[in-house]
């Protein structure tokens, strides 16, 4: 990423950030910039193409009267541009990044990570950032992700007292492929759960669950 020139023209300044990308990347960008107070005009050339992805050259003209506005929204921008190449291009050691508030599918953090706990895929989380560091390209990410929220969706219909109950439930479906009443039922007879007030809630510790039905505590 280069910036190529800094100009003055009257009382409008401008600066450019030009940049290869694949196609993917490109429309990532431009529909997140799109949402932002920045005032540019973008255009994009057809450069060549690898591995079966079309990659082009990104030019990106931010204009403004505020030099210290124009500073500010430079560095959005290439913000934006290094988040998007990371989420669809792994680092050295093999790792895309993703953060929590652009992942597709709303799902529960704490069921995201148990899931990747018990597929044993390699991941990092920082907490303090909101971001997961994983092996798992950004496509096979989110169709795991898929799976997990519709399994979610369908327990919309079950009076579930908790989140962790809610988590667990989901993850054993996701794993075992059983119904979840049938796992209702397995857990209650268990006595993993028990119902309150007409609510499933929780009965024991959640490991002896994970344990039970072979998952990563």
């Amino acid at each position: 990423l280069h910036i190529l020139y800094i100009c003055l023209f009257g009382e409008i300044m401008k600066k450019m950030i030009s940049v290869k990308a694949t196609n993917r990347e490109i429309m990532d960008i431009c529909k997140e910039i799109s949402k932002m107070d920045v005032d540019c005009s973008i255009e994009s050339k057809a450069a060549y193409t690898e591995e079966l992805n079309d990659v082009s050259t990104l030019r990106i003209k931010i204009y403004g009267y505020d030099k210290n506005k124009i500073v500010e929204d430079y560095k959005s921008v290439m913000n934006l541009i290094n988040r998007i190449h990371k989420k669809y291009n792994p680092n050295s050691k093999g790792l895309f990044e993703y953060y929590l508030s652009d992942i597709k599918y709303p799902i529960n953090k704490n069921l995201i990570l148990d899931a990747l706990k018990s597929l044993k895929i390699n991941f990092i989380y920082k907490e303090d950032e909101n971001l997961i560091k994983c092996s798992l390209p950004f496509d096979k990410f989110n169709n795991i992700l898929k799976e997990l929220y519709d399994i979610n969706t369908e327990l919309n219909f079950v009076n579930v007292g908790s989140k962790p109950v809610r988590n667990i439930i989901v993850l054993v479906a996701y794993f075992t492929k059983k119904d979840i009443n049938d796992i209702i039922d397995e857990c209650i007879e268990k006595e993993f759960f028990r119902i309150e007030n007409d609510k499933i809630v929780l009965n024991k510790d959640i490991n002896l669950i994970k344990e039970y039905y072979n998952l990563e505590g």
